[in-house]
């Protein structure tokens, strides 16, 4: 019952920061009306949110190398404490935001909200696989990261309804702070819950014996790093973006409303994308069976998406993207083949979308991206830290903070924008897509002597 309970609560932790998260692409547009913002200035929302990550995870790897043990001894309970109350407290600077009227209130309480999650990230992960038996653990965090999914999912579906149908809030941006202060009461509620249900019996984190970042002297590690920044600026880049470039008319032009109805196609296909890859990653079926599981699974989650959306459009190019997916993912094999080749189908995607101009296939195209980026972090994530024995808690932190590139690549994406136009502005993810490709071509596990 124990145990039960403690994954209850992780689950609801994974599901409310993958909300939030996505509610910034909403954020975006919603804020660049109310402050006449150009786009540069309005992909702030994303900078102020993802810097957080950047400078969350740079103070605690330095406090765990300088040998201050504030954080570890807090215990994976205590950093999700810690980040629950810093989430909490960020929702409701929204209130004082609306009523002083500033930007950059709104933006210190993106980045307090940013803050609080990196520390709930740092110990959620870890705390799912020990929360119960060892060898299920990895089927445990796999169906946390499919709430948190389900969550990108609704968001955009969820938010628009409340956003744009219920508060109106592109003419009356002050009505934001009913919905964050109802945040705020969920996060602190959650951290009641946590106080009360969530145990283990592990109160400090397991640190390397040196305070010396020796991950550092692993180029998987190094190379790792710069993959991430370039997924996860690429993949908050799109999703930032994407509703004011449906709204530009540049390849087709569609309302708030619709336009968030195909986000929550972009997010839903991350959900696709990693429930179909942890079927082809499972060894106990034969191909022929994991091919009906996985069709199964892609028809039953497209028709959720669908429900959830109240959409109706014509899916023939997101249904090929799927099952495309699904032949790269039972044929690639290995981590390396299959981040390859999604890469390779990332860029194509993005080539069509800028020129083939006004047609669906376009947009389509740039929608199901989300299906190939979904097994980008963890096969990224398996492959910088492997081989780093007792330095993979430094890997994992440097990895983390490596969610710089959600801050750093919007606003560049925004500046390009403002230079040429919102359509110009894909170009950005195709360079990060470019770099994963050559991450997976010449990936080495050399070691070299940077940290003597």
């Amino acid at each position: 019952m124990k145990k039960n309970l403690n994954f209850m609560a992780l689950v609801f932790l994974f599901f409310g920061w993958g909300f939030i998260t996505v509610l910034n692409d909403l954020l975006t547009p919603i804020l660049k009306s109310a402050f006449m913002l150009s786009y540069f200035e309005a992909n702030f929302v994303s900078f102020a949110f993802f810097i957080a990550y950047f400078i969350g995870g740079l103070l605690y790897f330095i406090s765990n190398i300088i040998g201050i043990k504030f954080f570890t001894n807090l215990g994976y309970r205590g950093l999700i404490l810690l980040g629950l109350k810093l989430s909490g407290f960020g929702c409701l600077v929204f209130v004082g935001a609306t009523i002083f009227k500033s930007y950059l209130i709104f933006l210190l309480g993106l980045f307090s909200i940013g803050f609080g999650f990196m520390f709930i990230q740092i110990a959620a992960n870890p705390l799912v696989l020990i929360s119960g038996d060892a060898n299920t653990g990895a089927a445990r965090l796999n169906i946390a990261q499919g709430f948190n999914s389900l969550a990108t999912t609704l968001a955009p579906i969820i938010g628009a309804i409340v956003f744009y149908n219920m508060l109106h809030v592109e003419s009356n941006y002050s009505a934001l702070k009913y919905p964050y202060f109802i945040f705020s009461i969920c996060f602190f509620a959650l951290a009641y819950f946590v106080v009360k249900f969530l145990t283990t019996d592990q109160t400090s984190i397991t640190i390397s014996a040196t305070n010396k970042p020796y991950a550092l002297n692993h180029l998987n590690l190094l190379f790792g790093a710069i993959a991430i920044f370039f997924y996860v600026g690429s993949e908050v880049g799109i999703g930032a973006n994407f509703i004011a470039l449906v709204k530009s008319g540049k390849i087709i032009q569609a309302s708030g409303n619709v336009a968030s109805e195909l986000l929550a196609f972009y997010w839903g296909g991350a959900m696709i994308g990693r429930f179909l890859g942890g079927i082809a990653l499972n060894n106990k079926y034969k191909t022929s069976t994991k091919l009906i599981y996985m069709i199964l699974t892609a028809v039953a989650l497209t028709i959720l998406i669908l429900q959830i959306s109240q959409s109706n459009v014509n899916l023939k190019y997101y249904i090929l993207h799927e099952i495309l997916a699904i032949v790269i993912l039972l044929f690639a094999k290995n981590s390396r083949r299959t981040l390859l080749l999604f890469a390779f189908v990332n860029i194509i995607n993005l080539i069509i979308g800028i020129h083939l101009g006004n047609h669906l296939f376009a947009i389509w195209s740039i929608i199901s991206i989300g299906i190939f980026n979904s097994i980008m972090w963890p096969n990224i994530f398996d492959l910088a830290i492997d081989g780093l024995g007792e330095y993979k808690e430094q890997g994992s932190s440097l990895l983390i903070m490596m969610i710089l590139g959600g801050a750093i690549m919007p606003i560049l994406q925004g500046h390009i924008a403002d230079k040429f136009d919102i359509l110009t502005s894909y170009y950005v993810p195709i360079i990060g897509y470019v770099y994963i490709l050559l991450y997976s071509i010449f990936y080495s596990k050399k070691t070299i002597k940077l940290i003597n």
